[in-house]
């Protein structure tokens, strides 16, 4: 792609975002992700689990790590990162500064750490201030569907966002708020490809761009929660910039005695959404818009009480949960954007909720049991 090109992308880029105002996240209190736990596609939910296991077919980015929100730092932060060199330790992805203080992104041997075929990954630096996050999961092999399959680790004040690159990757590069652009040479680690980079909690990351080997590139706008993280979705080719961006509270109220909401953003990052309640939330992207996306729960958080997140077909015109001791209730239907959706509060522990959709003429359109167990 000829520099002229690249500009215009990013200028085109650069006008998506300025469109781009997401509202405050809607459940206040400590910050749990990866015990904040992302399931999807009915998967079974772990108890206590410390990290997320990304969905590995289709490129979904994974948030881990307990962070503390902050006020968005001022433009005159810096971040700087670089590939290893010739004499680096075994598995290091790369490297750099936040605002002059060191960090390293660290990959084990996958199956070395006895946690059976799964990789290991280790945020090491005084950017993170004490924290020492990491996460387990699948190794980087490299063969997903994006360029770049963005895994997010937070902690003191920094965020890392790391993944495999696909095979026809030449490099990536990721332009931040301050108007810093980051260039990220892909590494060979124990069979995959990888790149790394880190900012700051609250720093938008306005875009990444994938250069492929053709000339051609694909490029992906992150959902940026507002002093947080910065989550990647979808990625789409030159001239195609997904969604307009909409958001819609899709649930809220008192559960148990403690407060719950659910509320979706969705824009060129494809469907986010912000969930949770006790004090406790977690965050989840698709990379899909809604119209997408079918009749499923495919979210639920941990916390008490936990909430579990679906959407609709548009034929569905109302959903049933059905508690464990019997009593059901009807939760709303909200249309954000091009999809609709529905959340409801469970209370933890070993017992199935079942939740049924039903369309117009009452019949069954899908129906499942979410289990969620306590932390």
């Amino acid at each position: 792609m000829s520099i002229n090109d690249e500009r215009e992308l990013r200028e085109r880029l650069d006008r998506a975002l300025e469109a781009i105002v997401p509202g405050p996240a809607p459940v206040d209190g400590t910050v749990r992700r990866g015990k904040g736990i992302r399931w999807r596609r009915r998967a079974v939910a772990t108890a206590g689990v410390a990290a997320v296991v990304a969905a590995a077919t289709v490129g979904i980015p994974s948030v881990v790590g307990a962070v503390r929100h902050s006020a968005p730092p001022a433009s005159s932060y810096t971040a700087t990162v670089q590939a290893p060199g010739p004499h680096a330790p075994a598995g290091l992805i790369a490297s750099g500064t936040v605002n002059g203080k060191r960090w390293a992104l660290t990959a084990d041997k996958p199956g070395s750490s006895g946690v059976g075929p799964d990789q290991q990954f280790f945020a090491s630096g005084a950017a993170f201030g004490s924290a020492r996050p990491a996460y387990t999961g699948p190794p980087l092999n490299g063969g997903d569907l994006y360029p770049v399959n963005f895994i997010v680790l937070a902690g003191g004040p920094t965020q890392v966002q790391f993944g495999a690159v696909r095979a026809d990757v030449s490099y990536v590069t990721v332009k931040l708020g301050n108007g810093t652009v980051l260039t990220l040479h892909p590494v060979k680690v124990y069979g995959g490809r990888a790149v790394a980079f880190a900012v700051p909690l609250g720093a938008p990351v306005v875009d990444a761009i994938g250069h492929l080997t053709s000339g051609s590139s694909q490029a992906a706008i992150p959902f940026n929660e507002p002093g947080g993280i910065s989550v990647f979705g979808l990625w789409q080719g030159n001239g195609e910039f997904g969604p307009q961006p909409a958001s819609g509270r899709i649930g809220s109220g008192t559960f148990a005695g403690h407060a719950w909401s659910a509320t979706v953003y969705q824009g060129p990052w494809g469907v986010c959404v912000i969930a949770g309640g006790g004090g406790t939330r977690a965050i989840d992207s698709l990379p899909v818009t809604g119209a997408a996306l079918g009749t499923e729960v495919w979210f639920w958080t941990a916390g008490t009480p936990a909430v579990a997140v679906g959407s609709a077909a548009p034929r569905v015109v109302r959903v049933v949960v059905t508690q464990p001791g019997g009593k059901t209730t009807q939760v709303p239907l909200v249309t954000v954007g091009s999809g609709k959706f529905f959340a409801f509060p469970m209370n933890p522990g070993h017992r199935a909720w079942k939740w049924t959709a039903y369309d117009a003429s009452g019949g069954v359109v899908a129906s499942s049991s979410v289990t969620p167990e306590r932390t």
